[in-house]
């Protein structure tokens, strides 16, 4: 392996990667068009230094970069230094990573990157708006990614010089061959696996994850990204829609499984089939819902990012700007786009704290009302698998955006919907992690609370009037081979914010059985409104 990623052998390296793929990939997605972002930087040469270029979206090859801010604050652009940006920014002046990344780019003969923090106008809250939509298309169009995956910030650079998992030392073993011949194997150490399934592609000496791959902003780059030039601590690496390769080997290697990285090739594969995917395709195969489970694992410096950190994603994947996105769900997979619940680990009592919003910033029954990480739960392919029919009928769907952008945060937001709606009557605990059913628990021991600090339910008080509302049932095969029948709901209590209006509160499970003999005996067919 090249002892120095920055070298000239890498960058050879990594020029007949991207021209293998551009040329011979039939999996990877080929554009004739792509266009330049709002703005770009010209990367200048050894005698001409860097600026920012206001494009006319002319069609030009532009490299983007993959970067980790870690609570230091790059090098920005803001309305005061807009106009010094376009006539220079003095190389000796960036961050490593930036240095590092235009080093790249220049040695690729490439004249443009893309760099969120120098090309969107930080304090201007109408550009970054404009500009976090059009992120989709912006890793999309561009002719690789470079991440710097070995570096917490913004001057960790690229090029990590001296770590023990890149000069791994590279044992001789001579053996006969015939005729007298002699021949040598070359053998180095491999890197211990990642967690993420990566093998040693990515990997460092010890088993731990690029910082990007905690990071939610990142999963859309990583997810609508051609092709990918990895950075990391050990070596160079490469990914796209075909393969994976690295400096130690000219092989293709193929993913290990594991199911964070497999979701995210699936998510990877299905933006390179189609330069439009249609909803339909989406909805069949699932791909929204595995992204947003992986997003919401993620950490995010604002809470507040929550939706606008989706946008590109979501502003690709939609064949409308208008009225289909609903605050992180699809109108078209409504009502089963309800039945999402809050991570927690149920044996510990503790789960990573979810919470409203501080400020209103999406409807109760939209996962995007609380931080933390959610899953769904009419998911089939999983440790259960659901044979559903819907119950709730949806007569109505609005949300408002709270600013120009359909994707972001909304003003306001509701459901007008028809169904089975019970009043239930309640402990505030925690419900099991399995569908093991208590006597006298038939709705899983309580309910999934969506609010949980350290499993306290922070959000109810005991005692406080609940109603549970009938979203599908089914048959839910439990291991292969116990079948349980019954009814996926979502727990409901009167809204403050508007007389005769509910919200979400938490999620249940009910049996069959006990929704019959019980809670049938007390639902009434309603048209309500759920904020």
């Amino acid at each position: 392996m090249i002892s120095d990623s920055a070298s000239d052998e890498c960058v050879q390296l990594a020029a007949s990667w991207i021209k293998k793929c551009a040329e011979s990939h039939q999996d990877c997605l080929h554009l004739d068009h792509t266009p330049l972002p709002t703005r770009v930087i010209h990367v200048g040469s050894d005698l001409e230094e860097p600026f920012l270029y206001i494009s006319k979206q002319e069609n030009a090859e532009y490299i983007a970069l993959s970067h980790c801010w870690g609570g230091v604050v790059p090098l920005t652009t803001t309305l005061a230094t807009l106009e010094q940006r376009q006539r220079e920014i003095r190389f000796s002046e960036l961050p490593r990573t930036f240095r590092d990344a235009i080093t790249i780019t220049r040695k690729l003969g490439v004249q443009y990157i893309w760099i969120d923090s120098l090309c969107i106008i930080q304090d201007s809250a109408e550009d970054w708006e404009k500009e976090a939509v059009k992120m989709g298309t912006i890793y999309r169009n561009s002719l690789v990614c470079i991440t710097a995956d070995g570096s917490l910030n913004s001057n960790g650079g690229c090029f990590i010089e001296g770590h023990p998992s890149r000069n791994l030392d590279v044992a001789c073993i001579r053996c006969p061959g015939l005729a007298g011949a002699e021949s040598s194997i070359h053998v180095r150490r491999r890197p211990n696996t990642m967690r993420n399934g990566f093998a040693h592609i990515r990997s460092g000496a010890e088993p731990c994850e690029s910082i990007l791959d905690t990071r939610g902003w990142v999963l859309q780059e990583q997810s609508l990204s051609r092709r990918t030039l990895h950075y990391t601590v050990a070596e160079m690496s490469w990914d796209c829609a075909t393969c994976f390769q690295c400096e130690c080997t000219s092989l293709a290697e193929q993913v290990q499984r594991s199911s964070a990285i497999m979701q995210l090739r699936a998510c990877k594969l299905m933006m390179q089939h189609s330069s439009k995917p249609t909803r339909q395709q989406w909805s069949q195969s699932s791909r929204w819902v595995n992204f947003v489970e992986l997003f919401t694992q993620r950490n995010l410096t604002y809470h507040t990012d929550r939706l606008y950190a989706l946008s590109g994603m979501a502003a690709t994947m939609s064949p409308s700007a208008k009225g289909s996105f609903l605050a992180g769900l699809w109108k078209e997979e409504l009502p089963l786009g309800l039945l999402w619940r809050t991570q927690a680990d149920y044996h510990t009592r503790k789960t990573l704290v979810s919470r409203r919003h501080q400020k209103y910033y999406a409807p109760s029954w939209s996962w995007a009302s609380v931080t933390g990480p959610i899953e769904y739960i009419a998911l089939p392919g999983r440790e259960y698998s659901f044979e559903l029919a819907t119950d709730l009928t949806i007569l109505e769907a609005i949300c408002i955006p709270a600013g120009a952008s359909p994707y972001g945060p909304v003003r306001s937001g509701y459901l007008k919907v028809s169904g089975l709606l019970a009043p239930i009557y309640h402990e505030v605990k925690l419900a099991k992690p399995d569908d093991v059913l208590e006597e006298g628990n038939p709705v899983r021991r309580g309910f999934d609370c969506d609010v949980l600090v350290n499993g306290e339910a922070i959000e109810l008080v005991d005692g406080e009037p609940l109603w549970i509302l009938l979203v599908a049932h089914g048959v839910r095969i439990s291991r292969g081979f116990s079948k349980l029948e019954g009814h996926h709901c979502i727990i409901l209590r009167m809204s403050p914010l508007q007389h005769g209006a509910f919200e979400r509160v938490g999620c249940a499970w009910a049996l069959k059985e006990y929704w019959d003999s019980e809670l049938s005996k007390r639902a009434e067919m309603k048209s309500i409104i759920l904020l």
